[in-house]
């Protein structure tokens, strides 16, 4: 087994061994998911919207990754070819002509029996019971932004972390202190960070309610997370 293996390996076993959504799962999760990123063979698109098709890759990993089970020659080839199941259909539905178009649920269907609706062959909710399935929807796609928001903290693709910080002290930057204060578990207290920057605890303070927080709460309604207005 090498070295990719043996990470691989690990942070699957690391991620299956705590509750799901935990700080200690999403730290797990998050740097499996950088490790996917990187995977030979990982199929790839020229599709605007293959960003798409990945991240809803990256949920539906996140949601299965139990079920997952090596193979040989390895770990990683047989965990690029599972992701790849579904991933290439993600793709394939990108370039699908009505993939935008409405389902309509009066539109009849051909079934072994005959022909029906998808009307009728939705589950009988009650409405406690469609109240739950919302709020399940809801928790998975608060999780999916959670970890891209996670994985934007640790790629800075376009920089506007790293490279917002207080005159003269570019170390004490957006990007340092959110995986600090963010990513880290637990998290490190404002007073040790500044010791540890030598920066005024008034000074780190203030950028990060300044200039920080405001970064990562827009990076998060980028990427698909609504604030509940205050009542």
């Amino acid at each position: 087994m090498d070295d990719l293996d043996r990470r691989l390996s690990a942070l699957i076993a690391e991620v299956r061994q705590n509750s799901a959504n935990s700080r200690k799962w999403r730290a797990a999760m998050h740097k499996l998911l950088l490790e996917i990123q990187q995977l030979p063979g990982l199929k790839k698109s020229s599709h605007p919207d293959y960003p798409e098709a990945l991240n809803r890759t990256f949920e539906w990993v996140s949601r299965e990754i139990a079920k997952f089970e090596p193979r040989p020659p390895s770990v990683s080839k047989s965990l690029v070819n599972w992701i790849n199941g579904y991933l290439g259909w993600r793709i394939k539905d990108l370039y699908s002509p009505d993939k935008d178009a409405p389902i309509s649920l009066d539109a009849p269907i051909a079934i072994d029996a005959g022909e029906t609706t998808r009307l009728e062959l939705l589950p009988d909710f009650t409405l406690s019971g469609l109240d739950g399935a919302i709020e399940n929807a809801q928790k998975e796609t608060t999780q999916r932004i959670g970890l891209q928001l996670e994985l934007y903290i640790e790629q800075d693709p376009e920089g506007k972390l790293k490279n917002s910080y207080p005159r003269s002290y570019p170390e004490c930057n957006c990007q340092f202190l959110s995986m600090r204060r963010v990513l880290k578990e637990p998290p490190d207290k404002f007073k040790d960070l500044a010791k540890e920057l030598n920066v005024k605890y008034t000074t780190l303070n203030s950028h990060w309610d300044r200039k920080c927080e405001p970064s990562l709460q827009e990076i998060a309604r980028t990427l698909g997370y609504e604030q509940e207005p205050k009542p």
